[in-house]
């Protein structure tokens, strides 16, 4: 059986780190038959471990994670710029 793998590591604050791990977190159960993903905070980074047994799988399981990035980014710069 094929695996398609991939980590993505997001690097900032405490602050930052915080935010994307509790958006990204509640979906971290969520798990398929063919896909999954596991979070990993350190001191001031995120480690994202994906994992999927086919590549559209991996692709869904990137897309969401990748939106739900996307919209925690746009918050904290709107938060920081007031």
């Amino acid at each position: 059986m094929m695996v398609f793998s991939s980590k993505i590591h997001i690097e900032g604050s405490g602050n930052e780190i915080d935010s994307y791990f509790n958006a990204l977190q509640p979906e971290e159960g969520f798990k398929t038959e063919r896909s999954s993903y596991k979070l990993k905070k350190e001191k001031g980074k995120l480690t994202i471990e994906i994992a999927a047994e086919d590549a559209t799988a991996f692709r869904a399981v990137t897309n969401t994670l990748l939106g739900l990035i996307s919209i925690v980014e746009k918050n904290l710069k709107a938060i920081k710029n007031g």
